[in-house]
């Protein structure tokens, strides 16, 4: 076979499989505070995969996930306020109504049972969620790299000083290395346009406030070993600690943990397909499993705050 025989087979073979991509959706819906807020789905049927992003990010992040996991899923990404194409909101971004958004998001969706995957600052806020708003259609969870209270406390990491920074082209550029940083290797133009885009656009005070979290460590402990629903813990080695720990408090039937070794922060994009094996096997196995609702707070009241 000569060579532009190969090279046009080859280039059948992409197009055929861009082809293959499940279609994105764009969807907006108003919240309870008349806020325009706004999410992406993907494919169909009673099987929901909710992703929420991290500190900043869109739910453009997860691109890869919803085209892949669409096949045989419904799949949706949603766009806190201020974030990705969600509305720029001055109004305070604290807990009560981030988690309000959430509500008003997967009811406007029409979720019903589902897998709650949570990314970075998307894993503490999920973790918040499920414990002030006990969900009956919660049947997993999947958080994915940051600490849940395990073990020993991550270290801060580098250059996290400069990110409340006071001057503006500091605190710029300290988002654009952040952006760049949380890929090991660089992403598709897209992805990367749309994580840079929505950092840059969220207010310097929200973003100070997203970050602030007002609980001790063993606030996402509780809530994590109290869930009765199973588990998936994808990490990269420097939460391996952690990963162990939850292993051992919950066991195996309960818990999974999966470490990514050559992946950065987003490790979803840059290990995309296993990633996305791994999540498909967890939900097939979490819907395999009876129906069980996740625990409400043990004693019903607001979290108490800490460090």
């Amino acid at each position: 076979m000569n060579f532009r025989r190969i090279l046009a087979l080859l280039v059948c073979c992409v197009t055929s499989l861009s082809a293959l991509a499940v279609p994105v959706g764009s969807k907006f819906f108003t919240n309870r505070d008349g806020l325009r807020l706004h999410y992406l789905e993907a494919g169909h049927g009673q099987k929901n995969i909710v992703l929420i992003p991290g500190w900043l990010m869109p739910a453009a992040v997860f691109r890869l996930q919803l085209e892949a996991l669409g096949e045989q899923f419904r799949v949706l990404a949603f766009d806190p306020r201020s974030q990705g194409q969600s509305e720029i909101s001055t109004e305070p971004h604290d807990p009560v109504r981030r988690m309000a958004d959430m509500e008003d998001f997967l009811r406007a969706a029409g979720v019903g049972d589902y897998i709650l995957a949570g990314w970075s600052l998307g894993v503490l806020e999920s973790l918040d969620f499920i414990e002030r708003k006990p969900q009956a259609g919660l049947r997993g969870l999947i958080l994915i790299d940051n600490s849940i209270g395990e073990g020993t406390p991550p270290r801060p990491s580098a250059g996290s000083s400069k990110r409340s920074s006071a001057n503006p082209r500091e605190r710029e550029q300290y988002l654009r290395d952040f952006c760049r940083g949380i890929f090991r290797t660089p992403p598709p133009d897209d992805i990367g346009e749309a994580v840079m885009r929505s950092a840059l656009q969220v207010p310097a005070g929200v973003a100070n406030q997203l970050i602030a979290q007002p609980y001790p460590r063993r606030y996402w402990r509780e809530i994590v070993a109290r869930q009765q629903v199973p588990v998936l813990y994808v990490i990269r080695p420097r939460l391996r600690e952690q990963g162990e720990a939850l292993l051992a408090r919950k066991g195996a039937q309960l818990a999974q943990v999966e470490v990514f070794d050559d992946a950065g922060h987003a490790l979803f994009v840059d290990a995309a397909p296993r990633f996305n094996a791994l999540t498909a096997d967890f939900v097939r196995r979490a819907f395999s499993l009876p129906a069980n609702a996740a625990r409400p707070a043990a004693n019903g009241n607001q979290p108490s705050s800490g460090n």
